[in-house]
């Protein structure tokens, strides 16, 4: 699916790992994209999403939504009847031949003391969830994901190989990676990944924690707790961050004005945007937009932001 698209796409950066294993690093600039949503026979195909956020649709009706430290999983059973990415899509893909990937994945089992690797029960797994499933918030994926951003890009693709096989193991030997951390409730804790995913592709709307809770059908007290054990942060800091690395993106590759980036990013009133976007960059929009034209170093850090809807 992605790698259909990818493989003709300058954005993207193929690293053949081992046989029948390959990994892309992309960043997908260009508006929302409906991708292909055709799979080679045989072939899986792993995306860790490091920033953005695709929304599938399955032929049933029903929708998933992957965010950042997520991992897409995909197979050729998938029933998707629709798949589009936003333009801030960024990860590290990693697509497999199961045939040619068979030998390869023989000798890491064997260099392993043995590994049980069930392909099979893996397949059925995925079969189960109509080809199509989302890896995390789990202590396998938030761990996946830190070590990531520690690596140097040359590095990550490989990484990211790795860890792929180790999930497949993870998904062979018990049909799941382990519970979410601190013992959340798994149920709250997708409702806080999908709040997040949620957000990250409505940062025009004024969102609010009420409407989120309600949205995702988990109290308001519940999903502040699980987004910030999840995260780090509680969902008004990261929501403010968030709008303004886009509003930087805006201002730096496109001719929108300052009022348009402003409303593209949530806020009804351009004074309180520039008031934010000062605190957060040291600069104002227009003037961080004049250094990006000439080539100046953008500041990239700042003091804390104001107040702003969530």
């Amino acid at each position: 699916m992605l790698a259909e698209y990818l493989n003709d796409s300058q954005a993207a950066a193929w690293t053949q790992v081992m046989p029948g294993a390959r990994a892309c690093l992309f960043s997908l600039r260009e508006g929302p994209v409906a991708l292909p949503l055709r799979l080679e026979p045989l072939h899986f195909e792993a995306l860790f999403c490091l920033a953005g956020s695709i929304a599938l649709t399955r032929r049933n009706g029903s929708v998933l939504e992957l965010g950042p430290r997520q991992v897409l999983l995909l197979t050729d059973l998938s029933g998707l009847s629709s798949a589009r990415a936003d333009d801030g899509l960024e990860g590290v893909l990693v697509a497999v031949d199961a045939r040619s990937a068979r030998e390869s994945l023989a000798a890491i089992c064997d260099l392993l003391g043995g590994l049980a690797l069930d392909t099979g029960q893996v397949r059925r797994w995925m079969a189960i969830r109509g080809g199509c499933a989302l890896e995390g918030p789990t202590h396998w994926s938030l761990a996946a994901f830190a070590d990531l951003e520690r690596l140097p890009r040359s590095e990550q693709g490989r990484w990211c190989v790795w860890k792929s096989v180790e999930l497949l193991y993870l998904l062979s030997a018990g049909g799941t990676a382990d519970p979410p951390p601190g013992g959340m409730n798994p149920a709250i804790a997708r409702a806080a990944a999908a709040a997040r995913a949620y957000m990250s592709t409505h940062l025009d709307e004024r969102l609010t924690i009420p409407e989120l809770s309600r949205r995702f059908c988990v109290s308001a007290t519940a999903l502040k707790a699980a987004f910030r054990a999840l995260y780090g942060q509680p969902i008004h800091s990261w929501l403010r961050e968030k709008r303004m690395e886009r509003a930087a993106e805006l201002l730096r590759r496109s001719d929108m004005s300052v009022l348009d980036i402003s409303q593209a990013v949530g806020f009804a009133s351009p004074s309180q945007f520039g008031a934010n976007f000062l605190k957060r960059f040291g600069a104002s929009p227009a003037k961080f937009r004049k250094m990006s034209v000439s080539g100046e170093t953008t500041p990239e850090t700042g003091g804390q932001d104001s107040g702003v809807p969530v």
